[in-house]
């Protein structure tokens, strides 16, 4: 007799190892949004600021191409935050046809909420794992990352050559 587990996982394909993968990340991007909602942020927001404040006063073009966004879906992106008061365009001096993008004084609070979310949220993902383990599976999973081309400045989402 096979348990509902083993069919699952059969079903799924093989030991379901990639499956598991989509599911564990489509709970944990769901608390996450969770997280964030109270603030009044999506975990795509999250993502844009914190690039942001790496890379502010660099042209919109420029942080849109650093996250693996087309010029459309960067426009929208920006204009949502700057309607809530988080980012600001400024004329580019060195280009003055392209915008560079800045924080605002809101948009580095809001942030520093965020990131408070964020610490609370990778504190509950694996707190069944040791610290050791949290390393390992880390580095793993960064290998696969890089494997499909997943970067650290990505947004959450489809990856850039399917969008």
């Amino acid at each position: 007799m096979v348990d509902s587990g083993t069919a699952r996982r059969d079903r799924a394909g093989g030991d379901g190892f990639a499956y598991l993968l989509v599911q564990l990340g489509f709970h944990l991007a769901g608390k996450f949004a969770e997280r964030l909602a109270p603030l009044g942020l999506e975990p795509r927001h999250f993502g844009m600021l914190t690039r942001l404040a790496a890379n502010e006063g660099r042209s919109q073009q420029a942080i849109g191409d650093l996250m693996g966004l087309n010029a459309t879906r960067m426009v929208f992106l920006v204009d949502e935050l700057e309607q809530r008061g988080l980012v600001e365009r400024r004329r580019n001096p060195s280009d003055r046809r392209s915008y560079a993008l800045y924080l605002t004084d809101q948009g580095r609070a809001k942030l520093r909420e965020a990131h408070e979310a964020s610490a609370g949220h990778a504190g509950q993902v694996g707190a069944s794992l040791t610290d050791a383990e949290r390393t390992q599976l880390t580095a793993l999973l960064r290998r696969l990352a890089d494997e499909q081309g997943i970067t650290g400045t990505s947004l959450p989402g489809p990856p850039p050559w399917a969008r």
